[in-house]
């Protein structure tokens, strides 16, 4: 079991030995295909920012499925990557009877990214439930997605492909089920049992990003700094994974996420300083792959 003095540094030599070169004979439909089903009303900006940085992240085909009646919102916000309008009866948000739906759209997709600004309501719940444990897909789950298994973790051992997770605190103790404090307390202990008995990957996103596997190995950020607690910050996060997915060598794309995520956000600090704000790390993504080539 990993704790913290035993966590592996995440570095930019690491990352940089995980990512697969690119070949010069590929294509958009080579260099990965991203689905993210994402967005509800009050909350379209989570999946904007999500789809934009998995597109950044050098993903060649980005895919949103969102609500039929918020479906102009985003053809108007997003620009390179698609959207599939889900029929939602003007409600604002996907629900349960879009089940079908996503789990055929996601069998032409390399990786789904599920949750962001996705919304709380019950039969949204009902569907990522559904979705995340019938689905063939490699999963990034987050958000609200996350919030659909609090207390009911033990649900996610049923999923066919080990599932990426990216809780912060306040989401990590919810589906834990145990306080902030206690989890404060225990961070590692728990967030390793967590993995263990879940079978999930799991990213702690804090001030420190760890990432940890189910076999007890972990791993701890170098990059990263006070300027990143902003709105949108998680969001980035989750699309840069999604969108890194399909390049890196195993199931090394959260340690390459996140490595690009804080490094991306240091780029920003050194310009904005804690007036940074998530998208100005979006549009520094591009840089920080240029440094790891």
């Amino acid at each position: 079991m990993a704790m913290e003095g035993e966590l592996i540094p995440i570095n930019r030599q690491l990352v940089k030995e995980a990512i697969r070169p690119r070949p010069t004979a590929c294509h958009k439909g080579t260099c990965g295909r991203v689905l993210i089903i994402a967005g509800s009303r009050g909350l379209t900006g989570a999946a904007v920012m999500a789809a934009q940085a998995a597109m950044r992240a050098g993903a060649g085909i980005v895919t949103l499925v969102c609500a039929a009646s918020l479906n102009t919102i985003f053809e108007i916000k997003l620009t390179e990557p698609m959207t599939i309008p889900v029929a939602d009866n003007g409600r604002g948000f996907i629900g349960r009877d879009s089940l079908s739906t996503l789990m055929d759209k996601a069998r032409g997709y390399d990786v789904v990214l599920i949750g962001p600004g996705l919304g709380r309501q019950d039969s949204t719940m009902a569907l990522v439930r559904e979705f995340v444990t019938g689905t063939e897909s490699q999963l990034i789950i987050d958000a609200d997605g996350l919030y659909a298994f609090n207390g009911q973790g033990s649900l996610l051992k049923q999923c066919k492909r080990r599932p990426i997770l990216t809780p912060h605190v306040g989401e990590l103790a919810a589906l834990s089920g145990v306080t902030v404090d206690d989890l404060k307390r225990d961070y590692m202990e728990i967030i390793c049992r967590e993995s263990r008995e879940c079978n999930c990957i799991i990213v702690g996103k804090s001030e420190k990003t760890v990432v940890v596997y189910p076999d007890g190995s972990g791993y701890v950020t170098t990059v990263g700094n006070p300027g990143m607690a902003t709105a949108g910050s998680g969001d980035v996060l989750a699309g840069t994974i999604a969108g890194i997915c399909p390049q890196v060598r195993a199931d090394r794309s959260p340690v390459v996420g996140v490595y690009i995520h804080g490094r991306a956000g240091d780029l920003a600090y050194a310009e904005y300083g804690n007036g940074l704000i998530a998208t100005d790390m979006i549009d520094r993504i591009g840089r920080v792959l240029l440094e790891l080539k």
